[in-house]
């Protein structure tokens, strides 16, 4: 190679060097200025319309806040009786449901029961919610989009902000920097409504069977093993119909479902909480409870298995069962004449 060659030949190399130095520090500064790209929330699935949230975006929402939560582990050993308290802080961010309704529910009303949602961490955890959890509960009103902790921000690498829910005992529901909100709906035909066109009357239900969908497990469960569970009693339920209707406030005794399941298997330590059970009656009508309301809320009692209602055992038409639950601000997920109880991992559902 001649001089000549040699000194283009490092001329050309100093030049590459230089615009790779200049683009890092244009890179630099561009991130440093606040225009670098933002973590985005998604919010998709069974939806109006389908959304694309920056942090930015959120704290334009009506922010909520929550004072003193305590956060405590979750259990590894069910025997284990200690407990072990992490952290008492404030959080302000955005309700879960203020996310949603930006969304807007594609299932309306009577279909409204059976919807579910879960939300996603950048870590791979995922937490699930029941729609009456969020909107029927005073739960909804506790679980938290936090963008802020202790009267500062929330750092997130990849999400958007972190799961809060203060009505859980443990924490294993508080999932850091969610990413993705996926709104379901379980597959069940109603066919109550065509009975009624048809006057199609079903046969008396005495008995229901529980089925873990993961293993194929059943069991079936009739009154008689249910009356031996310890009762809870609901003194003032108000009852409505297809969230319009008003029927009264009764009175209803049953074992809590948390017991009834507790027949059929332990959750185990911590629960799995991607988890939900479906009620269902044979006409269709059909409500979701998450495993995180079951087995981790303070409220978790306040969902029953009724088998008396106002002193007295419940007539035909509300079969053996029905499912009544003391927080909902309706009667949408009051299932009568249950025949199935399903656990579903919502991971594994379509």
């Amino acid at each position: 190679m001649t001089p000549n060659e040699e000194f283009t030949e490092m001329h050309s190399q100093n030049t590459r060097l230089f615009n790779l130095l200049i683009l890092l520090l244009f890179m630099f500064a561009f991130a440093s200025t606040g225009f670098a790209a933002e973590n985005r929330l998604k919010v998709s699935g069974d939806v109006l319309k389908n959304q694309n949230l920056s942090l930015t975006d959120i704290r334009q929402l009506p922010s909520f806040y929550i004072k003193d939560v305590t956060c405590i582990a979750e259990k590894t050993d069910c025997s284990a009786k200690e407990e072990k308290r992490l952290s008492v802080d404030t959080f302000r961010g955005v309700l879960l449901r203020d996310i949603l309704d930006l969304a807007g529910m594609k299932h309306r009303v009577k279909w409204e029961p059976g919807v579910y949602f879960l939300v996603h961490g950048t870590d791979g955890r995922t937490a699930v919610f029941s729609f009456g959890e969020i909107y029927y509960s005073s739960i909804g009103r506790s679980v938290l989009l936090a963008y802020e902790k202790n009267g500062e921000p929330i750092e997130s690498q990849n999400g958007c902000a972190q799961l809060i829910v203060s009505t859980d005992i443990r924490s294993g529901r508080w999932v850091p920097e969610i990413s993705e909100i996926a709104v379901k709906r379980v597959d069940v035909e109603l066919e109550a409504y065509e009975d009624k066109k048809q006057k199609r009357v079903r046969p008396p239900v005495e008995s229901l069977i529980i089925v873990d969908q993961d293993i194929g497990r059943s069991m079936e469960i009739d009154l008689g093993k249910i009356s031996v569970l310890p009762p809870v009693s609901i003194s003032e339920a108000v009852m409505t119909g297809d969230c319009e209707g008003f029927h009264g406030v009764y009175s209803f005794d049953g074992p809590s479902l948390r017991s009834v399941l507790g027949l059929f298997a332990s959750p185990g330590c911590p629960p799995p909480y991607d988890r939900f059970v479906l009620l269902s009656s044979s006409d269709g009508f059909c409500a979701t409870f998450s495993y995180g309301e079951i087995f981790n809320s303070r409220l978790g009692e306040n969902i029953i298995l009724a088998i008396k209602k106002d002193g007295r055992m419940l007539e035909e038409k509300d079969g053996f069962t029905r499912s009544v639950v003391r927080e909902d601000s309706t009667g949408g997920r009051s299932v009568k004449r249950i025949s199935k109880i399903e656990i579903i991992t919502s991971t594994k559902t379509k």
